[in-house]
């Protein structure tokens, strides 16, 4: 059964977590999301299939940067620390979700996914399967099998791809900041919102100052995988997660406040 009107959420790891924090969560911040969340999906659900997807953190990427900064590669060890470090906060969010009366399913990619030459390969049949059925995606970026030993598949590429794959509609970034800038509004305080472009004329805008210090890139990579995977015809919304109400408008609205990139 094809599922039409998919939008996929995804969950920043410096939202939900405090990243300089191990294992550290906005508890606050997780609870307002998911409520927000299970109010657009009361209201909504029958109209939409949706997928939510949430970065490492503080829970995945402390263990990954430590693994490579000593041996050069995610190690054996490493793989095992890394999944269980990401398995424990997709738990956590799974119960908030279950709670509120989410019918989520949790898959974590490495049991669907693999990497060759760095690109991703997912049996994606059993993603559709899932939201066929009225179900919740809920999965996350992970360490995965490759062709060069374990890499990390990032949460952002893992939307992107199952964007192309299912033909979604949207893709919504949820983020630290309130939107894209011409520059990095944390350094610049002259940093211009952009609220609407095309991705040919963001990427122009966006200087090496919006990368994020982190071990899957930061926003400049994040809107660029969108081209490198050929994914046309689908709106993305980058909003801040911080701000009451804005993901529930952003799902149900173009009245959020951030910015929406057209692909």
């Amino acid at each position: 059964m094809e599922v039409k009107n998919i939008k996929i959420v995804k969950l920043g790891g410096s939202v939900i977590t405090i990243k300089d924090v191990r294992r550290s969560l906005r508890t606050e911040v997780i609870q307002r999301l998911i409520e927000e969340l299970s109010l657009f999906y009361r209201e909504y659900g029958d109209s939409y299939g949706l997928v939510v997807i949430h970065g490492g953190g503080s829970f995945g990427h402390p263990v990954v940067r430590d693994c490579i900064s000593k041996y050069g590669k995610i190690d054996r060890n490493c793989y095992v620390d890394t999944a269980d470090s990401m398995d424990t906060l997709n738990y956590i969010l799974r119960r908030y979700c279950v709670v509120r009366g989410l019918p989520v399913v949790s898959l974590p990619p490495r049991s669907f996914c693999l990497l060759r030459s760095g690109r991703p390969y997912c049996f994606t049949k059993i993603l559709s399967r899932i939201l066929s059925r009225e179900l919740i995606l809920l999965t996350y970026g992970d360490v995965v099998y490759s062709d060069r030993g374990f890499e990390v598949l990032s949460g952002d590429t893992l939307a992107w791809y199952i964007a192309s794959k299912l033909g979604a509609s949207e893709i919504l970034f949820v983020t630290d900041v309130d939107g894209l800038y011409d520059s990095d509004p944390k350094v610049n305080p002259s940093a211009r919102k952009i609220a609407q472009a095309r991705i040919d004329e963001v990427l122009g805008f966006l200087s090496q100052s919006s990368l994020d210090v982190d071990v899957t890139g930061g926003m400049r990579k994040k809107l660029y995988e969108g081209i490198t995977l050929g994914v046309r015809g689908i709106r993305v919304k980058v909003l801040s997660g911080f701000i009451e109400g804005n993901l529930y408008s952003a799902l149900t609205s173009n009245n959020f406040t951030g910015s929406t990139i057209w692909y």
